[in-house]
């Protein structure tokens, strides 16, 4: 391509200039049409992604709360929502259209001037006789040949605009903010001091700014003991435990101590690696053994310690509930009792851990073992601490109670 061009190019501008100032001035004209559509080409492939990825996101929202909707009488006001985004999907394919209807059409017009001109001039100049009618159709057909070359470049270079977006889209959906996190290592947690705690909303103001919890919070947790947070749905309980931890990171009001260090000072990565256990609630569960997600638990013993521990005994190697009978299944797929008490086993499993905080460790769960399950968390309230998200009347009389109002 790149000699066959110099080639031409030569006889040309030795046979008639003019014909070759033609060729000259077409390429760049040519890609002109390319750099005018490049950033619209980038930015609505990019809309297209955003409005692909949030018209899926409502239409499975809408699927699987389908029942939830349905039973309390707003499925107009959900499938409205679900319809405007899908809109708002469709608006986006026809701007997308008309984008690539104007670059075609200007394609098509630059193209048809140009060899317009070119035959024109190049008709000239083999009635003049500076040029053969054979040697004028060999460079007609070569323009010819060049201008599908230029078109099939310009399809790569859409191609380009379309990964550019689709990579800025996967970029932002991955890009998490990190933390802010301190420096200070901590060996082990002994106590944790919450003081005028509470959460800054979003802004109304400098001085006046809406506060999550209708009153600051504040309150003590000492290792070792057995800590039962309860309050009604939908208070927050969740969200300060996750909080004081650093797992979630709102601007706060008040303050959060840990061994009396500035929670903000300490290295809290690595506390929550090394020191903390989680059982968390509403998290989905991941399509893998019970064996693969319990492998850590393997790898560092625990499951052969377990297996030396009456309370542990009493739970998972029981009449009831025997760890082994579920061993090869799937997470995803074990009952609402089973998942449990596997998602309490890996929070537990962390051995080493200083504290461990359990969203809810009785909800779900057999009754049959609910007690056993309380005496665990009693026998390990004697060496860790333990602090808890229940309504469990049984666990909240046995801990010590921390009521959110």
């Amino acid at each position: 391509m790149i000699v066959s061009t110099i080639t031409i190019s030569a006889y040309v501008f030795s046979a008639d200039p003019k014909i070759f100032i033609i060729m000259i001035i077409f390429l760049p004209i040519y890609f002109l049409i390319y750099i005018v559509f490049r950033p619209k080409i980038y930015s609505i492939n990019l809309t297209m992604k955003n409005k692909q990825n949030e018209y899926y996101t409502t239409r499975n929202d809408f699927i699987g709360r389908y029942i939830e909707i349905k039973g309390s009488g707003n499925f107009s006001s959900e499938k409205k929502r679900l319809r405007t985004v899908e809109d708002g999907l469709l608006k986006t394919f026809v701007k997308s259209f008309w984008v690539r209807y104007w670059m075609s059409t200007s394609q098509i017009v630059m193209q048809l001037v140009f060899q317009a001109v070119f035959f024109i001039v190049g008709g000239l100049a083999v009635l003049r006789g500076n040029i053969t009618i054979g040697f004028f159709s060999i460079v007609l057909q070569y323009f010819g040949q060049l201008l599908n070359s230029v078109d099939q470049i310009f399809g790569i270079a859409i191609g380009t605009e379309k990964y550019h977006a689709s990579l800025t889209r996967m970029k932002r959906v991955f890009d998490i903010a990190p933390d802010e996190n301190g420096d200070r290592p901590i060996s082990s947690v002994k106590t944790i001091d919450i003081s005028n705690f509470n959460i800054q909303m979003f802004p109304e103001g400098k001085k006046n700014s809406k506060m999550f919890y209708s009153q600051d919070l504040s309150c003590s947790f000492e290792n070792p003991g057995l800590y039962v947070i309860s309050g009604d749905n939908g208070i927050g309980k969740s969200t300060f435990v996750r909080t004081i931890t650093r797992i979630y990171q709102p601007k706060l009001r008040g303050s959060v101590l840990i061994n009396r260090l500035d929670v903000n000072k300490i290295d809290m990565n690595a506390l929550r690696q090394k020191e903390m256990g989680f059982l968390f609630q509403d998290v989905p569960a991941p399509h893998i053994t019970v064996r693969e997600y319990l492998s850590a638990l393997e790898i560092n013993g625990f499951l052969n310690d377990i297996q030396k521990s009456r309370s542990f005994l009493n739970v998972y190697f029981s009449d009831v509930f025997n760890l082994a009978d579920i061993y090869e299944k799937k997470v995803d797929v074990l009952s609402s009792g089973e998942l449990q008490l596997v998602r309490l086993l890996a929070a537990l499993g962390k051995k080493d851990a200083s504290m461990y905080i359990l969203d809810e460790p009785t909800a779900n769960i057999y009754p049959q073992i609910r007690s056993a399950v309380i005496c665990l968390l009693q026998e390990l309230g004697k060496s860790k601490l333990i602090i808890t998200i229940s309504h469990d009347e049984h666990l909240i009389g046995l801990g010590k109670s921390i009521v959110m109002e």
